[in-house]
């Protein structure tokens, strides 16, 4: 039997939700016979860190298989500092994309391989075409000081172009009839997936993410996202693309961030020929929205037993390539 411990860093937030499909995941496909949700490393089980893999550094969360993105860049300070725990924070280590394949390389990990984020396979069973299209747009995300979901632009935006929208969102909007909102956090998974496939288009504005699940989930509908042609979502969105006009490394969550600079003037240019699409466009492209979606997700499903291999051999081909650099602790599993 396999016993699994999910490590996620906090019990709220979009890991957290990650954290959760794998271990419906796992539970569902038999692949382990218990497995727990938990902030806390347990020994005697496999310990999956679902997880920021620069958080995961400075505060030092160890798990035995690392699944972890990062939407953060990194100061040289915690290069110089963190480096060296990089081989010591798990015995394996996979990331969501190449972007973060990059970004985890610089800092010192050995990355075993890139497996894009789980969503839920109940996506896939919408017929979006027996909905009707409520909603010119939908757009989900989480609003906090740095602003990296481009909300404001948003919220600005809709309203002078009078689109029929839908907010799942915790960032403040003034009344208006044509914007209808749910806070985050209180709309369940069964409305998150009604609403999207009652909207014609999903708008995703990010500058920059680890991997953008919201991008994928929409496209498994049907519904096309219009989104910001930047790392990491880029890799894999099909839809129509907001091309970035600038980029510089900023500040934000204590460290610093990519940003790349969407104008909103290519937001709406790109949300007027959205809406210009005729039916048989539309129809075709929700149609390759979808397939991509469906490759990712069997891609995803195919790769996620590599998470539960961690035998013996394994750790000892990484502790006589690593031992000449540093001591690494591993745990009995």
């Amino acid at each position: 039997m396999t016993y699994v411990n999910i490590r996620i860093p906090s019990r709220i937030g979009s890991l957290r939700y990650c954290g959760e499909l794998l271990q419906q995941y796992l539970l569902k496909s038999n692949l382990a016979s218990t497995v727990t949700l938990s902030t806390d490393y347990i020994e005697g089980r496999i310990n999956i860190g679902v997880d920021d893999f620069i958080l995961a550094l400075v505060h030092n969360r160890k798990c035995d298989i690392a699944w972890m993105d990062t939407p953060l860049y990194y100061t040289q300070r915690i290069k110089n500092t963190y480096s060296r725990r990089a081989r010591e924070l798990c015995v394996k280590f996979y990331t969501t994309s190449k972007f973060n394949e990059e970004i985890a390389k610089e800092l010192g990990f050995r990355v075993d391989g890139i497996i894009p984020r789980l969503i839920n396979e109940e996506l896939f069973n919408i017929d979006k075409f027996r909905y009707k299209q409520e909603y010119d747009i939908i757009t989900i995300g989480n609003y906090d000081s740095v602003d990296r979901k481009n909300l404001r632009l948003q919220r600005d935006l809709l309203p002078k172009l009078g689109v029929k929208a839908v907010f799942i969102s915790n960032i403040f909007l003034p009344k208006n009839t044509t914007i209808v909102q749910y806070r985050t956090g209180t709309v369940s998974e069964e409305l998150k997936i009604e609403l999207l496939a009652k909207s014609k288009f999903l708008l995703w504005t990010s500058f920059v993410e680890g991997f953008g699940m919201p991008v994928l989930e929409a496209m498994a509908v049907g519904t096309i996202p219009i989104y910001s042609d930047v790392p990491a979502h880029n890799e894999f969105a099909v839809g129509i693309p907001i091309k970035p006009v600038d980029h510089y490394i900023a500040c934000g969550y204590g460290t610093r961030i990519h940003k790349w600079i969407i104008d909103p003037d290519s937001v709406e240019e790109a949300i007027k020929y959205a809406l210009g699409l005729s039916k048989e466009e539309y129809q075709d492209l929700s149609a390759k929205c979808r397939e991509k979606a469906l490759q990712i997700y069997n891609t995803t499903t195919s790769k996620i037993p590599d998470l539960l291999k961690l035998d013996k051999s394994t750790k000892k081909e990484i502790v006589e390539e690593e031992e000449s650099k540093i001591e690494i602790l591993y745990h009995n599993i």
